[in-house]
């Protein structure tokens, strides 16, 4: 069993990197992070699939913001400029344009969204974690795009694509 689980982690060891770090927003080290995704799926003893290994990210980051809560306080947070003052409203940038178009889709459309464009998973990988097929993943991913575009500024919507990838969180990529 170790060894499925070692070329589990082989073959997905750079989209853990890639899904903790955009979950996590520079809460935790990313590469940390996905060691414990790995060290978790152990613990389980059961056979890896991409299912379990999301809900070990979910854990896994859940517990890096229980962490860097319980270090932090709400004082330390302003004086390190993490929240913005009620001062004067500056014009959004198109990243936060497209983050608000995003934030305005049901959260299962913005997680195929993620899936697709900042995890870079394959329609037959996302149907190992969704449930169903790898037609139906490319699919739902389309029109998923198609209301994200919707839903963008005009000088933006002609390539929601490259929105939905401009405004990827991080600096890792899997591929």
């Amino acid at each position: 069993m170790d060894e499925t689980i070692e070329a589990f982690e082989t073959r997905y060891r750079q989209l853990a990197v890639v899904t903790c770090e955009w979950r996590a927003f520079g809460v935790a080290d990313p590469e940390d992070l996905a060691s414990r995704v790995f060290t978790q799926m152990r613990m389980r003893r059961r056979p890896p699939t991409l299912a379990a290994f999301y809900k070990a990210v979910e854990e896994v980051v859940a517990v890096a913001y229980r962490e860097a809560s319980a270090q932090n306080s709400f004082l330390e947070g302003m004086l390190r400029g993490q929240l913005r003052g009620f001062g004067k409203r500056q014009e959004k940038t198109d990243d936060e344009l497209a983050r608000a178009a995003l934030s305005g889709l049901r959260a299962r459309e913005v997680n195929w969204l993620r899936q697709a464009f900042w995890d870079e998973l394959t329609p037959d990988e996302m149907a190992e974690v969704n449930g169903g097929t790898p037609e139906a993943q490319t699919k739902r991913v389309d029109e998923t795009l198609c209301r994200f575009g919707a839903r963008l500024p005009e000088h933006l919507a002609d390539d929601p694509r490259a929105a939905m990838i401009q405004i990827h969180p991080g600096e890792h990529r899997r591929h």
